[in-house]
């Protein structure tokens, strides 16, 4: 497509539309609006999707949604349901909270090579846990190693 302005040419695509998408936040208020890291495109992400859940690390007042130095506000407006899930981004981290779990990682990239060890991955991991804090229990008692 040819460029207005410049005359120049450029290749241009549609929108992407997600039917849903799963970010991750520090926190969110009751009304939906939620704080997430600034070094992601989540709020890209939330407003392309047609439905955002947001999982969130703590829930609070609505005053106290501050974005601070590391933030980016996502209005409510593109946020359909938020889910309070301290380390909800386990095994990956959640700046200024948790780290990288390198370990649980590489249990995973280990466990991807075979569709058996996968089987057995997902079985301990996904199927089994009851709610996510069974699957924290599993990896605090070093069941990622």
């Amino acid at each position: 497509m040819k460029d207005p302005y410049t005359g120049h040419d450029y290749a241009v695509v549609p929108a992407i539309v997600p039917d849903v998408a799963v970010i991750h936040a520090f926190m969110g208020d009751r009304t939906g609006a939620v704080v997430t890291d600034s070094s992601r495109n989540d709020r890209l992400l939330a407003m392309a999707a047609r439905k955002t859940i947001a999982v969130v690390e703590e829930l609070v007042d609505p005053d106290d949604l501050m974005p601070g130095k590391f933030g980016i506000y996502v209005s409510p407006l593109h946020i359909d349901a938020v889910v309070v899930a301290p380390q909800g981004a386990h095994p990956t981290g959640c700046r200024s909270r948790y780290e990288l779990d390198c370990l649980h990682m590489l249990a995973y990239i280990e466990a991807s090579k075979q569709e058996d060890s996968f089987a057995s991955y997902l079985q301990k991991y996904i199927i089994e846990p009851k709610n996510h804090e069974q699957y924290l229990d599993i990896v605090r008692s070093g069941g990622s190693r």
